[in-house]
């Protein structure tokens, strides 16, 4: 009896993988556990500046994170931000690395004390 895929595994792959030979599924596996192993070599490596966004003011960079401000748009065709350039508010938010991607927390509308 075949073993069930895991319901996270893209179709296309839960339906070809069954369909491949020994030999390119030891591949495949071997692909896996250098994707996993490079991964979690990247893990807790600080975030840089060209994988925050361009317009990011960085407040502070540690292996933790780095905590920027940003200004944004709301994408609301009335606001005033889309059509005078001035964006509302000034924002904070955290990026981190868990494993390989960058990911980004909303810290919150920035106080007066945050300064660059």
């Amino acid at each position: 009896m075949a073993p069930t895929a895991p319901s996270s595994l893209p179709d296309y792959l839960a339906d070809g993988l069954p369909k491949q030979d020994n030999e390119t599924l030891r591949e495949v596996e071997e692909y896996v556990d250098k994707l996993l192993a490079a991964r979690e070599q990247r893990r807790g490596e600080p975030v840089t500046e060209d994988e925050l966004p361009e317009e990011a003011r960085v407040l502070e960079n540690e292996s933790s994170g780095a905590v920027y401000l940003k200004y944004h748009t709301c994408d609301n065709e009335s606001c005033s931000c889309m059509s005078s350039g001035e964006k509302p508010g000034l924002y904070k938010y955290r990026a981190y690395r868990d494993e390989d991607p960058v990911w980004r927390e909303y810290l919150g509308k920035a106080s007066g004390s945050d300064t660059v």
